[in-house]
């Protein structure tokens, strides 16, 4: 079973960076984190609608390599802390270059059924508040449809500014529960 996270969280030890650990520990298997503040020589989508005739990115970057283990995956964890209700900017330029494959609703060969399965793993600093994570639910959740990939579930831990998976144990546990579940998913 190989695992494809995309962290964009800019602190490598920070609230998202553990929930990520704590999965992939649960989880077991094979995986690979793409960092999105560290990842070099990817350049942002420029529409240029090349995808929109041949399964590729017209731009040949270091994308190239993440297509390619993404093709690979079996799982695919999307996690990230919250800025203004989305993404961060540095993982919202590795999104985009998925174009290629929404692009497959205009070229008419995207795959029937769902080819890997997904999780989305959230952090929000403020205080709980209703929607605080609609903004990357809605980005995130149709991206795993695009990438082709079953979301099995989402874990979000709010007011991270002042709480962690230490004090929130709660949090830790829905983190396990998605892990073990998407283990169960892949039959193991």
């Amino acid at each position: 079973m190989k695992t494809l996270v995309i962290n964009g969280s800019a602190r490598p030890k920070g609230h998202t960076s553990q929930m990520v650990q704590l999965f992939l520990d649960t989880l077991g298997g094979e995986y690979e984190i793409i960092d999105a503040y560290r990842v070099q020589n990817i350049a942002p989508c420029t529409d240029c609608r090349y995808c929109w005739h041949k399964k590729e990115c017209q731009i040949k970057d270091g994308m190239q390599e993440i297509y390619q283990k993404l093709e690979a995956a079996d799982n695919l964890v999307l996690a990230s802390p919250m800025y203004f209700h989305s993404v961060t900017g540095k993982m919202k330029i590795l999104l985009d270059r998925f174009q290629v494959y929404w692009a497959g609703h205009v070229r008419n060969d995207m795959p029937e059924h769902p080819l890997r399965k997904g999780a989305i793993l959230m952090v929000g600093g403020a205080s709980s508040f209703p929607n605080q994570f609609l903004g990357g639910e809605l980005v995130l959740k149709n991206l795993l449809s695009d990438l082709s990939a079953e979301c099995l579930g989402q874990v979000c831990l709010p007011n991270s500014d002042h709480d962690s998976l230490g004090i929130r144990p709660d949090i830790a546990q829905q983190v396990i529960a998605l892990a073990k579940k998407m283990k169960a998913a892949n039959g193991e």
